[in-house]
Order: C-alpha cells, then sequence, then structure tokens
C-alpha cells in the first residue's frame, strides 16, 4: 500500500470513528440548569439504556451537579461535583391518561445520579416526567418531556421564573421518546399487542 492510500485509509476510519461517536446524541439526555433557593444546580434528566425502545426496561434518572460558574451548563467543567441528600425527590411518569408515581432513589455507584422504579414501555410514545419535591427547603416541581429528536431539540436559553424560588436559567437538548422495535425477519409484536390480541379472543 502506498503512502496515498494509507492516508486515504486514515481519514476513512477517523470519519467513521468520529460519525459512530456522534450517532448516540440524537439519543442522549437533557440539561437544565436551575436556581434554586439562591443556588445553582444543573440537572441532566433521561431514560436509562437510551436508545428505549418498546418492552425495554428502563428508569427515569435525574443526574444532579454543582456546576462550576464560569461554564454552568457542562457536567464535565472544571469544579464540578455531584450533588447528594435529593433522595426525598419524587418522579411523576406520563404517558397519555396514564401515570405512575416512583421515588427517585440514588443510582448503584453513581454519585449524584438518581433513578425511578424499573418500567417497560408498551407503546411508542411521548412520556413526562415530572420531577417534584422539597430541594433545600425550596419546592420543586417541573415537567420535562422526551421528544422524538432527541438531543438535537433545540437549545432555550431564556430565563424562567418556574415557581418562588425556583428559576430556569437553560434547557439543553432533549432526550428521546420509546420507538417501536424493528422485527426481522417478521414484524415484531410487543407484549401490549399480544395481550390486546388475547383479550380480544378471550371476548369473541
Amino acid at each position: 500500500m502506498n503512502n496515498n492510500s494509507s492516508k486515504i485509509l486514515g481519514v476513512v476510519i477517523a470519519v467513521s470513528i468520529i460519525m459512530t461517536s456522534l450517532l448516540p446524541l440524537a439519543h442522549a439526555h437533557q440539561r437544565a440548569l436551575f436556581e434554586i433557593g439562591g443556588k445553582q444546580y444543573l440537572f441532566v434528566i433521561g431514560s436509562n439504556n437510551e436508545p428505549l425502545f418498546v418492552d425495554d426496561k428502563t428508569q427515569a434518572t435525574l443526574g444532579a451537579t454543582w456546576p462550576n460558574a464560569t461554564d454552568p451548563t457542562n457536567t464535565s467543567a472544571n469544579g464540578t461535583s455531584p450533588i447528594t441528600g435529593l433522595e426525598g425527590l419524587k418522579v411523576e411518569i406520563t404517558a397519555g391518561n396514564k401515570s405512575m408515581i416512583s421515588n427517585l432513589e440514588p443510582a448503584y455507584g453513581e454519585v449524584g445520579k438518581y433513578e425511578s422504579e424499573t418500567f417497560y414501555p408498551t407503546v411508542a410514545t411521548t412520556f413526562d416526567y415530572r420531577i417534584f419535591g422539597d430541594i433545600n427547603g425550596t419546592a420543586f416541581d417541573v415537567t420535562f418531556s422526551c421528544s422524538p429528536a432527541g438531543e438535537l431539540e433545540p437549545n432555550d436559553n431564556s430565563t424562567v421564573q418556574v415557581s418562588e424560588g425556583v428559576v430556569r436559567q437553560a434547557l439543553l437538548g432533549g432526550f428521546g421518546c420509546p420507538e417501536e422495535r424493528t422485527g426481522f425477519p417478521e414484524p415484531y409484536v410487543s407484549h401490549y399487542q399480544i395481550a390486546q390480541q388475547l383479550n380480544n379472543t378471550s371476548t369473541q
């Protein structure tokens, strides 16, 4: 192989690596910067196991970080640290007219990350995660909605007064909604669809 061929091959490999690393961004989490009771909090909201598909095991997740004052929306900036002590918060998970409420418990081995109880999305639809409770004596009650665009959801850097003592300062990206599975060689039939078919059969 001559030098030119080696250079071309190197470029192709580099581009492939970059593109591969970018793919998960479409299903990454949402970052939200808040001032709560006079202190800044950087939250990362999403679901475990994204991209998320129907019948996947998952949990609603909340990552909490004390941000860097000069780069407050960057979870990896120097001086950031995980926030502990938020396990009193709850999350209401809503899809259509159905909802469930779960405690947010510390994730095993991941300081500053909190998870709901495990659930399995049964249909491909929009999910809302309403996170609520007391944060350092301030009432917090904010709903985050998944988006089919995932991380590609446009950023919003406007300042929004959410409630007394709670100001949203930025909302960046998004987290993905559950998607239909691709079946091969036959179409995938979800557990919910099977249950519906069985129910229809038994009532006929």
